[in-house]
């Protein structure tokens, strides 16, 4: 189940934002979309998930046009990991992950199952979050807190995963660790990821294609290799800069001040 956009267009009163966007995004893999601050990337982002309500154009996934469905119903197949959350409340993590099965209730009158309540708990799990269920969310640091959002949109089971940014607010550390742990779910249980990134390094790490915007365009899609050269970084960032390649052909960028 990937993600094809046709002839996406979205502004924000006259103001064009994204412009005639098409775009191809595969089955199974960690896509990057990549440029310059303003450029519409998280935009982009919040058009695929429905929040925002798109001028024209399609959003198709599994070959269904999901313009028009009804959000509950786009829940079941789309999540998102946001920058930060405006979680307000003393809610435990416990219960703050579990907010993940509510598109899957029947109603809002119903319960969490038995079978809901198994899934949270696996996400908890497998992101090394057990240890902190009774903990209140909001007290949690940055890098532990970003992962129970990734929890969150994981007891969601979505087919497509969406990160806006998720290691803005994160150390090195604790970056690489989350990108690594979204990049074993991709590969183990098929996901489809889209994460908008703004370290060029990090995106050629983790990320098996990269999408390179400027001003609301799609102006390059490509392997991390075949995007990240030196002359597109000019083009897009207006940025000098060396680009070298590791052993395996990845290659990293240098800034040249």
């Amino acid at each position: 189940m990937g993600v094809i956009v046709k002839d996406l267009k979205f502004s924000y009163g006259e103001k064009e934002i994204l412009k005639n966007i098409n775009l191809n995004i595969k089955k199974g893999k960690m896509t990057g979309i990549l440029g310059p601050n303003g450029c519409g990337k998280s935009t982009f982002l919040k058009n695929i998930l429905g929040y925002l309500k798109s001028d024209s154009g399609e959003v198709i996934i599994n070959d269904k046009n999901f313009k028009g469905i009804e959000k509950k119903e786009l829940a079941k197949i789309v999540s998102l990991v946001p920058q930060k959350s405006n979680l307000m409340t003393t809610l435990s993590v416990s219960d703050f992950v579990l907010m993940g099965r509510l598109p899957h209730l029947k109603s809002s009158w119903d319960g969490y199952s038995y079978e809901d309540v198994k899934i949270a708990e696996e996400n908890l799990e497998f992101l090394g979050l057990s240890k902190f269920k009774e903990r209140v969310a909001l007290s949690l640091s940055g890098g532990e807190f970003q992962r129970v959002l990734l929890a969150r949109a994981l007891t969601q089971n979505p087919r497509v995963l969406l990160l806006d940014e998720p290691t803005s607010a994160l150390d090195l550390n604790h970056a690489v660790e989350l990108l690594n742990r979204v990049r074993n779910l991709v590969l183990e249980r098929e996901i489809t990821s889209v994460a908008v990134l703004h370290d060029l390094n990090l995106a050629s790490m983790f990320c098996d294609e990269l999408i390179m915007m400027k001003d609301g365009e799609v102006l390059y899609q490509g392997k991390p290799e075949e995007i990240l050269t030196e002359e597109i970084l000019h083009e897009v960032y207006n940025l000098k800069a060396k680009v070298i390649k590791d052993e395996k052909g990845k290659p990293y960028i240098i800034p040249l001040v």
